[in-house]
């Protein structure tokens, strides 16, 4: 029905039998609008609408129901479940157009801000490291000219990447992503000095992709909120673990501890302290590439374990 009503040349329409086949192709490719009927076998279309605001926000994946009832109380289940629209059947073309570009816009505009504001929060650097940062180049001049060169060196590729707005969106290797934590980190190293223990266990995974600055928000985090509210600072532990389906990529401190309401309103996404921003940010993204954001573990006084989950791609082995 909708192949002929929408124009092949604006929109492409791909068509499934059920509600099961629709999740199964939520992770296939973004999408832009769901369309669903309400009265299908198996599982109706509030029950789709339901499963699908579990991952998706109204703006991240708009639903418009298709309904042959146009009672209140049916319009108010639709709603309540999730959808953005209906449409009454039988369906007149002009009308499910309309609907469907206002919906599919709202997305593009939508998806648009979401972009700049996410550039925005991961460009943000904070006054005090860049001034912390020169003292400490001011200071090397007079004592040690070689190190002095290695901090502008790693601090002038620090300063690249955090700009690098063209990327904001793409999945880049992730040993493209631990250079700007290295970077962040031995700058951190030479302020600090003893007080900033990393440990490394990266394993091998040369195939994986993640979003541009996921990682370095995350140590940032846990130096900045954890380690170095403590007088003798403490140890950062930067994992990517590989197993035989997924890989999890973890940043773990011994610092200071999140508590429960800290780790919901981040999990949540909701405003608060300045201290959530970097994290309610890349949990975000996280859920808009992968479909499930960040875990975090936490108890105060003894620190706090920030992780995502990358499912491996699957590799075909020919005879």
């Amino acid at each position: 029905m909708l192949e002929t009503i929408l124009p092949p040349e604006k929109y492409e329409v791909t068509t499934v039998t059920s509600g099961k086949e629709a999740l199964a192709l939520l992770d296939k490719k973004e999408w832009d609008l769901v369309i669903s009927d309400i009265m299908m076998p198996q599982m109706s279309g509030y029950e789709l609408t339901r499963l699908i605001r579990e991952r998706y926000s109204l703006t991240e994946l708009p639903i418009l129901l298709l309904t042959a009832r146009s009672e209140p109380r049916d319009i108010q289940s639709g709603f309540l479940a999730g959808a953005n629209d209906y449409v009454k059947k039988p369906v007149e073309a002009l009308e499910i157009r309309s609907r469907i570009e206002g919906l599919t816009t709202i997305k593009k505009v939508v998806q648009e801000q979401l972009q700049l504001e996410a550039a925005w929060l991961q460009a943000q650097i904070q006054p005090h490291f860049l001034f912390n940062t020169l003292n400490a180049v001011i200071a090397l001049s007079d004592i040690d000219l070689d190190k002095m060169r290695n901090l502008l060196e790693e601090f002038s590729h620090f300063l690249r990447h955090k700009f690098k707005f063209q990327n904001m969106d793409e999945l880049i290797p992730i040993e493209e992503e631990l250079s700007v934590v290295r970077s962040y980190l031995y700058i951190e190293q030479v302020r600090y000095e003893n007080r900033l223990q990393v440990i490394w266990e990266i394993d091998e995974c040369e195939d994986l992709r993640i979003p541009f600055l996921t990682i370095q928000p995350l140590v940032e985090n846990a130096i900045r909120h954890g380690i170095m509210k403590r007088i003798h600072g403490g140890q950062i532990f930067i994992r990517v673990s590989v197993r035989e389906t997924y890989t999890e990529i973890s940043v773990e401190d011994d610092g200071t501890g999140m508590d429960k309401d800290t780790i919901l309103r981040i999990k949540e996404t909701r405003a608060g302290s300045k201290s959530g921003v970097g994290l309610i940010n890349t949990n975000l993204r996280l859920k808009r590439h992968f479909g499930t954001g960040l875990e975090i573990e936490s108890t105060p006084g003894h620190g706090t374990k920030v992780s995502f989950i990358v499912k491996n791609k699957v590799r075909l082995v020919t005879k």
